[in-house]
């Protein structure tokens, strides 16, 4: 069953809901899986997580918002009667666990609240499933209450394209900035450290000399181009001084 409250259509104007592992734990799905604080964690919806494709999913969380992260309280589901294997198939694919559980501590007692596994969205089905972005972090808690309701607590997010360029790649040399980027491996490896109001006088140093030498080169190549060059009668600067459009 979906439960959608009707507080929290929409979140302010840069409102972002982004608790942290410990807050969903010890207060959200606590308060769940405890009973009678409805009110108190009614911001998260309950939703079968697998009653729905990934993609679907962000449009049933309680608030709706550009934040890339939803929360989902979501019934424990298992394949089978008297079994403890969780059912994690939708009509479009399955989640499957994938790396290392991760263990949830309270930071003021150091106790172990919950575990924390990820899983990862493929569609179609074994052998043949095809991996996508989407991801689901799901959180298993150690604690248990008298009469509880069986709860896990869901935060599902989608990874950024993996082959999207990144700001070296997609911006060309006239929007990055002299000696960033592919345009000079020399120079992109030295540490850049802005402060305000200024820069450090060893990477200032480390661009003037990089340029001056492309500047000395190309100079040079055009000198070459007549007859009759000598490279001894040129010093720095002469050809520095030299301009190509008084011999044209």
């Amino acid at each position: 069953m979906t439960n959608r409250a009707l507080s929290f259509p929409s979140s302010p104007v840069g409102y972002v809901f982004r608790p942290t592992d410990e807050e969903l734990v010890n207060h959200y799905l606590r308060l769940k899986m405890h009973g009678g604080y409805e009110q108190e964690v009614s911001i998260i919806a309950e939703v079968n997580v697998c009653d729905f494709e990934p993609w679907v999913l962000p449009g049933l969380s309680t608030y709706q918002s550009n934040d890339p992260e939803s929360y989902f309280f979501c019934p424990r589901s298992y394949k089978y009667v008297n079994s403890h294997q969780a059912n994690r198939t939708t009509v479009a694919g399955y989640w499957k666990v994938t790396g290392k559980n991760r263990i949830i501590k309270a930071k003021s007692t150091k106790e172990h609240i919950a575990t924390k596994k990820t899983l990862v969205f493929y569609e179609n089905r074994v052998p043949n499933g095809v991996k996508t972005d989407w991801v689901i972090h799901e959180y298993h808690p150690t604690f248990s209450f008298h009469n509880q309701r069986d709860f896990v607590l869901c935060k599902l997010k989608k990874h950024p394209d993996e082959n999207m360029p990144t700001f070296e790649e997609s911006e060309s040399s006239s929007n990055v900035p002299y000696g960033f980027g592919n345009q000079n491996p020399t120079v992109r490896n030295y540490p850049l450290i802005l402060e305000e109001g200024g820069h450090t006088a060893q990477m200032a140093s480390n661009l003037a000399n990089n340029r001056l030498e492309e500047e000395i080169n190309q100079l040079r190549t055009q000198l070459e181009s007549f007859r009759g060059f000598d490279d001894g009668d040129f010093g720095l600067n002469s050809a520095l001084q030299f301009s190509p459009g008084n011999y044209m």
